[in-house]
């Protein structure tokens, strides 16, 4: 039997939000890998009297209480001693802070101009055995911070998430590696193996490469996303209103739209951080000059204006440009997918779960609308709603089973239309996602069924079939009551099947279901 690792601890220094929140919530805190997570930040404590930011903003509590290892949050005070407190989550809540050297991977996901200071106060407190990541959009700062105060024998690596939190999960996404003569080659490949598990990419490169091309790309992609916004604000003098525009989107636009909007409810510091990065007003004036000259050429008639295009074209020929046009479908059909979603659930009449969160909201909590879609148009779907919670359980109505269930369980539901901008929605839940939801938000109902049968029947093996058929069980399991035992001297076994059913689903048809199929496999029962 292989030897299991011991746990890991995880220290996320500037844990309060942002992408160090998000790997802590989506990666390691999903790893059974580790056993505690400590999100430090000089913001106050959550569930404090401050109206502001906290450390972890609220809008992720509910994801951190999903998860299976221990979460606590401190906060630095400077010379005064840390708070400290403990996340709810579903482990066994910590009763004490940790100190420095119980860290075994740190997380230094500050701000560029803090990051030598926070370097300086945590690097040479860690342990020898521990390893220290960044991730910062240019490493001309971090990587020489961290290798200055990081004492011998920690592993240095430069590190960058090529995305923001508002990505769902870690699937596709790339990692970049920047080793350093510090790094540990059996660190870097368990961070590449655990990303990997997660559906991460992961790409390495030097530190000079990698901060050529991040000044490139992120100055250029977003100092273009945010002159269109600028230029739609500005095209109001000419009579334009943006809210009327997108009633004549076209993929493009809205493309371009959705990008914007994801600046917009981004994070403006780390952007002014990017457009004040040395050598990034080269960038800026090379689009400049860029969208000056192709002006000009588009004021001299159609066959010049052709000649332009086509010059733009000429380079990007051949597998780039097929490469690009794939993508653009695949960003064409996301823009569109949750349209395609809703539709297809009006016109079934199913379930429907979504997540809503303004997106300019900086401080925004998503929030679950669970219901029947009633009508959609170009921007917005209204969702008939009658649910109502009760001790962290909801109870629904969306048909006449799940009426009649909720009926029965006595719990009165308020009926509600509520009409949702699609700018607004998250994401559709699919039906996978929506099982689960019900899985694990529902008030179930649980249910005996008592057979008997001989030895050669396996009756574990039918339960679980039954628990996997019959749509309206959650789970199953066998038990045999003490008292039944003799029956094994004639080979007969008296067994209980238990099965848990869903809590808008109606136990009685459920039960009568399962009694049916268990006679089809020839096996009586008491009920």
């Amino acid at each position: 039997m292989a030897k299991k690792e011991p746990s890991k601890n995880l220290l996320v220094v500037g844990g309060a939000d942002g992408i160090g929140t998000w790997l802590a919530k989506r990666v390691f805190g999903k790893s059974s890998e580790f056993d505690r997570i400590t999100l430090a930040d000089v913001k106050p404590i959550f569930g404090s009297s401050h109206s502001g930011p906290t450390n972890p903003d609220e809008k992720h509590l509910p994801e951190f209480k999903c998860l299976k290892v221990q979460v606590d949050a401190v906060r630095f005070r400077g010379t005064m001693e840390p708070e400290w407190a403990s996340v709810n989550t579903m482990a066994v809540a910590p009763t004490q802070a940790l100190t420095l050297l119980d860290y075994d991977l740190v997380i230094l996901a500050v701000p560029e101009d803090k990051f030598e200071q926070a370097a300086a106060e945590i690097l040479p407190h860690v342990s020898t055995r521990s390893a220290v990541i960044d991730v910062t959009s240019s490493k001309r700062l971090s990587i020489p911070a961290m290798l200055k105060h990081a004492p011998k024998g920690v592993s240095v690596l430069g590190f960058h998430p090529l995305f923001g939190p508002a990505v769902q999960d870690a699937i596709g996404q790339t990692f970049v590696f920047v080793p350093t003569e510090k790094t540990d080659p059996g660190q870097q490949q368990w961070l590449a193996k655990l990303l990997r598990s997660f559906g991460g990419i992961i790409e390495e490169t030097d530190a000079e490469t990698h901060d050529k091309y991040m000044l490139f790309v992120q100055t250029l992609a977003h100092y273009t996303y945010l002159v269109f916004g600028k230029t739609l604000t500005r095209a109001s003098d000419i009579g334009f209103d943006f809210n009327e525009s997108l009633r004549f989107s076209t993929p493009p636009y809205s493309i371009l739209t959705a990008f914007m909007a994801r600046i917009i409810g981004g994070n403006p510091d780390l952007y002014a951080q990017i457009q004040t990065e040395p050598q990034s007003d080269n960038i800026r004036k090379l689009l400049a000059e860029s969208a000056q000259e192709l002006a000009e050429q588009f004021t001299h008639g159609h066959d010049e204006t052709l000649a332009a295009i086509h010059e733009i074209i000429e380079p990007f020929k051949a597998s780039e440009v097929a490469r690009g046009y794939a993508n653009s479908i695949v960003l064409v059909d996301s823009v569109q997918q949750s349209y395609r979603d809703l539709h297809n659930r009006r016109e079934s009449g199913e379930l429907t779960i979504v997540e809503v969160r303004d997106p300019l909201e900086q401080r925004g909590i998503s929030r679950i609308h669970v219901g029947i879609v009633e009508n959609i148009d170009g921007q917005t779907v209204v969702i008939s709603e009658r649910t109502t919670t009760a001790d962290e359980k909801w109870y629904i109505a969306y048909d006449d089973e799940s009426g009649h269930s909720l009926r029965k369980s006595g719990k009165g539901v308020r009926h509600s239309s509520t009409r949702i901008e699609r700018r607004n929605i998250r994401r559709v839940f699919t039906v996978e996602e929506t099982r689960d939801w019900r899985v694990e938000n529902l008030d179930h109902h649980v249910r005996d069924v008592a057979v008997l049968s001989d030895d050669t029947v396996d009756i574990e093996h039918v339960c679980r079939v039954l628990s996997q058929i019959t749509d309206s069980v959650v789970d199953g399991n066998v038990h045999e009551p003490n008292e039944a035992t003799w029956l094994s001297r004639y080979g007969m076994r008296n067994k209980v099947l238990c099965f848990t059913i869903f809590g808008d689903r109606n136990p009685d048809t459920t039960v009568t279901q399962i009694v049916d199929s268990l006679r089809l496999f020839g096996i009586r029962t008491q009920n």
